[in-house]
């Protein structure tokens, strides 16, 4: 703020954001709870968390996916890879039919014990939690990278994710699983997969192929061309999967074009026949959420 020739406050100290991100750099530890305006439950995380930084400052949480799940969720029962801390998880379980049951896959033992929190707190207690990391073929173990507080960036190669691009990273090693093998085990008929898995979704899914093929579950999942070549994977070679497997890729959006190589953000693959109709949906479920800039 400027008076004639005098600066009064520092120009970045009258942005709101300024004060949130200053803040959270001096933020050492700890745990929050935080309410999104578009979800009615009390979620803990990690103080350092970016996710935190977004519920103080954005408060919704991916308003266009949250907005898409009750219509693309289907009869059946649901998985969310890479839950974190229980967000999607939430959302997914209260989208769901009654009597179908929610299976929750995520590798990190502090994003479990805070997903297990957060799903008993919106009162969904026979959600199944599974401590794995989805993979192309089972093991006993690999490595995941993560950033010390973020845990939201973890990913199964080396962290390039612009946020954090720059971070300490940490090595740990994590369980891993197929999505087949938790399927069969747990006699679950998906409608619906939702991934996030930092670059590791195409690992996943090739870890699924009896699963996609046998229930023909729309998919919903994090794309991005960057953090896929850190896991050793192309966009390419995640849309040309879903093609062998009869599937149609296109970005959320209310208007879904189908999704390129180049493309940065979530997709949601329909399987063939029922493109038409859950596009439709997609229009009626996203458009009349308020727009802040060009949606791709």
């Amino acid at each position: 703020m400027v008076i004639g020739d005098r600066v009064l406050v520092p120009r970045q100290m009258t942005d709101p954001m300024w004060y949130l991100h200053a803040a959270s750099r001096r933020i050492q530890g700890g745990e929050i709870v935080v309410r999104f305006d578009n979800l009615a439950a009390d979620i803990h995380l990690d103080a350092r968390s970016d996710l935190a930084l977004r519920a103080l400052g954005c408060g919704n949480y991916e308003p266009d996916l949250l907005a898409a799940l009750p219509v693309l969720v289907g009869e059946g029962d649901g998985i969310n890879v890479g839950a974190n801390v229980g967000i999607i998880s939430i959302a997914l379980s209260r989208a769901m039919a009654p009597g179908r049951r929610l299976a929750c896959i995520e590798p990190l033992e502090e994003c479990v014990s805070r997903l297990r929190s957060n799903l008993g707190g919106a009162g969904i207690h026979d959600a199944i939690v599974l401590q794995a990391f989805a993979a192309a073929e089972p093991g006993s173990a690999r490595p995941m990278w993560m950033v010390p507080g973020k845990p939201e960036y973890s990913s199964g190669g080396p962290i390039v994710h612009a946020s954090v691009r720059h971070a300490s990273t940490v090595v740990t090693h994590v369980p891993v699983m197929r999505i087949d093998d938790a399927v069969d085990e747990h006699l679950l008929r998906p409608s619906v997969i939702v991934l996030d898995c930092e670059g590791g979704e195409l690992g996943a899914l090739r870890g699924a192929v009896r699963t996609l093929r046998r229930f023909s579950p729309v998919i919903i999942a994090e794309f991005d061309p960057a953090l896929l070549a850190a896991n050793d994977a192309t966009p390419e070679g995640l849309l040309e999967l879903l093609r062998e497997l009869g599937y149609g890729c296109f970005e959320l959006a209310s208007d879904p074009v189908p999704a390129t190589p180049v493309f940065h953000g979530t997709v949601v693959a329909l399987p063939e026949g029922r493109e038409d109709r859950l596009k439709s949906a997609l229009a009626t479920a996203i458009g009349g959420l308020p727009q802040f800039g060009p949606s791709r």
